[in-house]
């Protein structure tokens, strides 16, 4: 699985029934397109979720369990050395090669788990969701979903309402992933103001889809360097100048439609409801060789990249984000962690499925080669438990029942590109671990702007508005507030997974209080123009190559 091989079977099958569609006018042939493409897609993703129930529901021997804690403190007590700045090139090399071994050992453990185990074997895994399928169990009516394929050969996108679909081709993979870099460029530049590569971008892969007046919602199945464009900032209009896409609708991000049912399905019949609203992590205490506590942050070797120093930077506002996040709940539903507090050991001893709301306010590092080792940066200090970095590999085996998980940080959306299959890293983890929605980062964020952001964004979210229309909410008012009007402030956020759910429930507005709800320009002062800028690879590196 994951083979450019079998892929290309399926792409090359499903340019087939579609050009057979065209030439017998025959939509009959595109439902059976889409049908190979959830199966192409699906796959992967699946295998993960699926896994989840079985980790979850089912009891494996001690003695593998065992094995596997071990093999995983081994890796956390060798990072741990990892982070200190005073190793010896020699000293580091002679790490790494232990911490290789160990990742060796931990992937022959999960090899054996799913041989002896029989769970695994037994496992049935569900049905590939159907266009017809789709149409009447899973798109509202107001809803347009749009899932690409893009190759070398033929690229097209999937336009489906409730009661329609079209299939309409795109431009060459090479055009779309040149337009989508230079757009990029463009958005993460807070000095630029010709977005007209926005409207282009648009008439190729959203204005042939649209359509129907009852729209007010996209959801977007990507492929290919699409995983890292924000739809959300594409332009409406002649040349660039009229509205943003999300003036007009609200947009959210799925894997595929197949995963996006088993997310939904697993939430709904999941018996057990979250006790607590909110737990929220950030401004994490950084102490290295005993020192005192480094307020202006610290920087260390890297072990992701061989001569990068990590620039960890203290998150000044990440601790204003989290206490205000908190006043929208009540005392008893909310707990934060923060400084000394937000520590690896304090978070994987609480029990995390008792939270419907998880929120980190951190720096995030991220492994395009490696996406297992990806990390949430939590506290820091030489002797710990752990050694402060939640990685993606510690994340699949955490138990969650959330209906949100939001990562503030710096490119949480970011991974390992897999071709068909999206991107491996910190969000399918958080899936995996029973998270029903999530909110990424698709750039370097402005920690200050961020905060705003957060804020709004929770406010409408206690207000009783759905995930994905807090977010267009709160994106609306830092547009139209002025001083946050360009998208690097805002764009870079985008909502994944089961969007639709309204978190807090009415019966938690017995508490509600006044909250300020005037212009965000006019709450804003000098703003900071560093991001919230841990490690992370730039985004020349991050993106696939053309």
């Amino acid at each position: 699985m994951g083979t450019d091989k079998r892929l290309d079977a399926y792409y090359k099958l499903i340019d087939l029934l579609i050009k057979k569609g065209i030439r017998k006018k025959d939509p009959t042939y595109y439902a059976e397109a889409f049908n190979y493409l959830e199966r192409a897609r699906a796959r992967a993703f699946l295998d993960s979720l699926e896994l989840s129930k079985v980790v979850f529901n089912e009891s494996i021997s001690q003695e593998l369990r065992y094995q596997e804690i071990e093999i995983m403190n081994e890796i956390s007590n060798l990072y741990t050395k990892l982070l200190n700045p005073e190793l010896s090139g020699e000293q580091k090399q002679q790490i790494l090669q232990k911490l290789d071994a160990a990742d060796q050992k931990l992937e022959a453990l999960k090899r054996e788990i799913r041989i002896n185990y029989p769970a695994y074997a037994n496992l049935r895994y569900p049905e590939f969701v159907t266009a017809s399928l789709v149409q009447k169990k899973i798109i509202p009516a107001d809803t347009l979903v749009i899932a690409y394929l893009l190759s070398p050969d033929s690229s097209y996108a999937f336009a489906m309402t409730n009661k329609s679909l079209k299939v309409y081709s795109i431009s060459s993979l090479s055009e779309i992933r040149q337009k989508t870099k230079e757009y990029l460029g463009r958005l993460t530049d807070p000095s630029n103001v010709d977005f007209s590569l926005g409207y282009d971008l648009s008439k190729i892969l959203i204005e042939p889809a649209l359509g129907g007046s009852k729209i007010k919602r996209i959801v977007i199945i990507p492929d290919d360097i699409l995983h890292f464009l924000p739809f959300e900032t594409l332009r409406m209009g002649k040349d660039g100048n009229g509205s943003w896409l999300i003036e007009n609708y609200s947009l959210s991000y799925a894997p595929s439609l197949t995963s996006l049912k088993e997310i939904i399905e697993r939430k709904t019949g999941q018996k057990q409801r979250p006790k607590k609203m909110l737990l929220a992590v950030g401004d994490p205490s950084f102490k290295l060789n005993g020192d005192a506590d480094l307020t202006n942050g610290v920087t260390l070797k890297s072990f992701y990249e061989p001569g990068v120093d990590i620039n960890l930077e203290r998150l000044r506002f990440s601790l204003q984000e989290v206490d205000k996040i908190a006043t929208y709940f009540p005392k008893k539903k909310a707990e934060i962690l923060l400084a000394e507090n937000a520590s690896e050991e304090n978070l994987k001893n609480h029990k995390l499925d008792d939270f419907r709301i998880v929120h980190f306010a951190t720096h995030c590092l991220i492994d395009d080669k490696k996406p297992a080792r990806s990390s949430i940066v939590l506290r820091l200090d030489p002797d710990p438990q752990e050694d402060g970095l939640l990685q993606t590999r510690e994340i699949f085996n955490l138990k969650f029942n959330a209906d949100l998980v939001t990562l503030s940080a710096c490119q949480t959306a970011y991974g390992t590109l897999i071709k068909g299959e999206g991107i491996e890293g910190l969000s399918r983890a958080f899936f995996y671990a029973g998270a029903s929605s999530l909110i990424l980062s698709l750039w370097p964020i402005n920690d200050q702007a961020t905060s705003q952001l957060m804020d709004r964004f929770y406010y409408y979210l206690k207000s009783r508005y759905s995930v994905e229309k807090a977010l267009q909410k709160a994106k609306l008012e830092l547009i139209n507030s002025g001083t946050l009007s360009h998208p690097y402030y805002w764009g870079g956020f985008i909502a994944d997974g089961h969007t639709t759910k309204a978190v807090v429930a009415a019966s938690s507005f017995v508490w509600i209080f006044v909250v300020s709800g005037g212009a965000v320009g006019a709450l804003l002062f000098i703003w900071l123009r560093n991001g919230r800028n841990g490690y992370a690879k730039t985004f020349r590196r991050a993106r696939p190559n053309a």
